[in-house]
């Protein structure tokens, strides 16, 4: 231990600095009051001995100095004396001292003393110590806490609400890299993302976050997921350090056309789980954060599927997770939880049988599960006029024009439909209307690229697995037009507390036969195409075409009222 030995004699001093050193404790020395409390501020020694009776300043007021300046830790006194007095015994105790000896400082007698107090010393440095780690446990948690709360609202997805999508994560670490996020395009076409940041703990949470609004913001304005999944990576280039990255799966699911699109970088191949088995969605990409733009393959895996498939997205947390004997859950065994139980029982199966082959031990890494129900909707297609979206303030305010002409090169690299959609958006009445301008504007433009330019035959959806044929076919198509224009005009007109939003859509194709559509035909329902432009015809106070069918217009009601619109500006 480092004791301190005060005393004004010299020789007392040095007797009983070579008794204490000689047992293997070091000593620092004072002569009197003043010095040995300088040493002390200085040394903070284990043991202080001090005489009764020492210069500068009697030992009892020296020994409430010392025990002051230590508070509120405990500090061993021993006091020592020529002569071996009761009353200054009882008096020291009394003052906190935890022995009295009589000089001359031996060896044999201060030895035993000073073992309890270097025990007890010890007791005292071990309470301190854990008292040190207690605090800064909870300064931790707290801090914790608050990063916690952080991340949660930054996560808005952390509970996601859409009756179609169900989700778990078991975190390996208090934070976890693992997000699943969920939202709905204007068109009502439900976007999923599960993304996996490299590592575990906060700094995966902190990877994976840059992702999220991106992800957010581009499936509100109705932009694709092979949009998002560019704008996603250039993010991650932009945000995390080089050797940073993140495996994320993106997917759009239209119930209504019955399609799966898949971008998957760096996660282990989404399964397709229907009443007659599963599929592999194998297309694989990089993760996010590894390629340069110029080097990013933005093309989306299709599919088409049946009524009542289920899709599922999981980390490789989950086929990796490993049972008290080191063998890991894999995917043959996720398939067969998945394949031997009723379509309302797979999600908590799973769930429940990777929680039974860890046990209680900690993940080693983040497992998460994302699972949505490819169910068609079961209401009718025609919205009614009422209820199908709410009017805009009935404050025309004045009327606008916008043109936007695209040829071939562009078309093949710009998402059109949001960028017109975030023009309109700037003014009051079309703010209000957003959900219908978009679910006109793609109908429009989809229409026009998918027959008028690429010629596509909407028959091929009638032969089975015919979407996806349809889809695969559309790619193909589109990565080699050379030729051919569309050209999308927005114009809005405004009567007396009234106003109106014409839509017109040209394309340089032949067109295409229009005639079929017969706006009182229940039985289109039934069939895979001509589906959106009889939703157009539930929607729009007019729809028209030219007679070859390559100029196609739509005039949308944006106010409540009986005027009519009028033709022009």
């Amino acid at each position: 231990m480092k004791i301190l030995i005060i005393d004004d004699n010299a020789d007392d001093q040095a007797l009983a600095r070579r008794e204490l050193e000689g047992i293997g404790h070091a000593v620092l020395a004072a002569s009197n009051g003043i010095k040995g409390l300088e040493l002390f501020r200085q040394e903070r020694p284990d043991v202080v001995i001090t005489d009764i009776s020492v210069a500068g300043m009697d030992g009892f007021s020296l020994a409430e100095e010392i025990q002051a300046l230590a508070a509120p830790r405990w500090q061993p006194l021993l006091f020592l004396s020529a002569q071996g007095d009761g009353a200054l015994q009882a008096r020291a105790l009394q003052i906190g001292a935890d022995a009295y000896v009589v000089k001359p400082v031996m060896a044999t007698v201060v030895g035993p003393r000073l073992d309890v107090l270097q025990r007890l010393v010890g007791l005292q440095q071990m309470e301190s110590q854990a008292g040190d780690c207690e605090s800064r446990h909870r300064a931790e948690e707290a801090e914790n806490g608050i990063a916690r709360r952080m991340m949660q609202r930054l996560v808005r997805g952390i509970e996601l609400d859409d009756p179609a999508v169900r989700h778990w994560i078991r975190p390996a670490a208090d934070f976890s890299g693992a997000i699943v996020a969920a939202q709905r395009t204007p068109a009502g076409v439900i976007h999923i993302l599960l993304a996996d940041g490299n590592g575990t703990g906060l700094a995966a949470s902190i990877n994976a976050l840059p992702v999220l609004a991106p992800f957010y913001r581009m499936t509100e304005k109705g932009y694709g997921v092979d949009a998002i999944a560019r704008e996603l990576n250039a993010r991650i280039k932009d945000f995390l350090p080089g050797d940073r990255f993140v495996a994320v799966t993106l997917a759009s699911i239209d119930l209504r056309e019955r399609v799966i699109g898949v971008w998957n970088g760096g996660n282990p191949e989404p399964l397709l789980v229907g009443a007659q088995g599963y599929r592999t969605l194998a297309r694989r990409h990089v993760p996010l954060g590894v390629r340069a733009d110029d080097e990013f393959d933005d093309t989306l895996d299709m599919h088409g599927f049946t009524d009542g498939s289920q899709l599922y997205l999981y980390s490789d947390g989950l086929i990796e997770a490993e049972n008290p004997e080191g063998e890991a859950f894999g995917v043959d065994r996720l398939v067969g939880e998945l394949t031997n139980m009723p379509a309302a029982e797979r999600f908590g199966a799973i769930t429940a049988a990777v929680n039974r082959y860890v046990g209680t031990a900690p993940a080693r890494d983040d497992i998460s599960l994302l699972m949505v129900e490819c169910r068609a909707p079961t209401e009718p297609m025609r919205l009614p006029a009422e209820a199908a979206y709410a009017f805009a303030p009935a404050k025309a305010g004045g009327g606008w024009r916008a043109a936007l002409r695209l040829s071939a090169a562009q078309i093949m690299v710009i998402d059109v439909v949001p960028l017109l959609l975030g023009l309109a958006d700037q003014f009051e009445l079309v703010r209000h209307n957003t959900d219908r301008l978009f679910v006109v504007l793609s109908e429009l433009y989809n229409n026009a690229l998918d027959h008028g330019l690429l010629r596509l035959d909407s028959s091929l959806k009638l032969n089975p697995d015919g979407m996806e044929a349809y889809l695969n076919e559309r790619q193909a198509r589109l990565a080699t037009l050379v030729d051919g224009e569309i050209e999308l005009e927005l114009e809005q007109m405004t009567g007396p507390g009234a106003g109106w939003l014409r839509v017109s859509c040209r394309d340089s194709g032949a067109g295409f036969d229009h005639g079929y559509l017969d706006p009182v035909a229940d039985a289109m329902n039934a069939l895979p195409f001509g589906r959106g432009l009889m939703l157009l015809r539930a929607m729009c106070a007019e729809l028209g075409f030219n007679a070859a069918g390559n100029h196609v217009t739509a005039t949308l009601q944006l106010t409540r009222g009986d005027e009519t619109c009028p033709r022009r500006l």
